[in-house]
């Protein structure tokens, strides 16, 4: 958060891991609850967004598909565990399966994150922008 710069990111993980860990073991309550987070954290965007920028705050977000971050390594050691896959496989469908053709990286967020925090993005509000290699469209 920029305050001085009157600009707020408000970052989530929809579509991230959380959703990967809810889907080992199939368990609805807890993929309705990853889904119910994301959703949340869309609304609060939307919500502070509109309601900030009559102060001069942009309040806009990033919405990150499967990112490769070393987190991934142990959701693929806990499918290659109960899938009984090989270490590696799991991760490497998963980045076949984006339709970009591999998970998102770190710095693929950067650009982003730099044009919502800049004058370039003032009349964005109340966005949430999808990084996430075409995984996802709204």
């Amino acid at each position: 958060m920029r305050l001085a710069g009157k600009t707020a990111i408000v970052t989530g993980a929809a579509r991230g891991i959380g959703r990967a860990i809810a889907d080992i073991d199939g368990d609805a309550a807890e993929t309705a609850a990853d889904a119910l987070g994301e959703a949340a954290v869309i609304s609060l965007t939307q919500s502070a967004g509109l309601g900030l920028i009559a102060h001069g705050i942009n309040v806009n977000g990033i919405a990150p598909g499967v990112v490769d971050t070393p987190m991934w390594d142990e959701v693929d050691a806990l499918f290659a565990r109960y899938e009984k896959r090989p270490l590696g496989e799991k991760k490497r469908l998963v980045g076949e399966a984006v339709p970009y053709g591999r998970m998102g990286l770190p710095e693929d967020h950067t650009g982003a994150a730099v044009f919502l925090a800049s004058s370039d993005s003032d009349c964005v509000v109340a966005q949430t922008l999808n990084v996430d290699g075409g995984n996802w469209m709204s």
